[in-house]
């Protein structure tokens, strides 16, 4: 059996529909969590995770090849 995804968290690299932005921090209301992301030019923009995880949306870039022992 094999595992397979990836971890989104602060730090990550995404490619979100045509830019690359960072996310910087969540942030969690009652109704809804968000995502704050960080574009090339330091621009800040919130985010609904739901929203940023939509099917064809958002690629994540991988920090390095293969995985971890952190991993598992």
């Amino acid at each position: 059996m094999s595992r397979s995804g990836a971890k989104l968290g602060i730090g990550t690299h995404l490619r979100l529909d045509v830019e690359t932005v960072q996310l910087v921090e969540f942030a969690s209301f009652a109704t809804e969590m968000e995502a704050v992301l960080k574009d090339g030019r330091d621009r800040l923009a919130r985010m609904s995770v739901r929203e940023l995880l939509s099917p064809g949306r958002t690629q994540l870039i991988p920090s390095s090849a293969g995985s971890s022992a952190a991993d598992y």
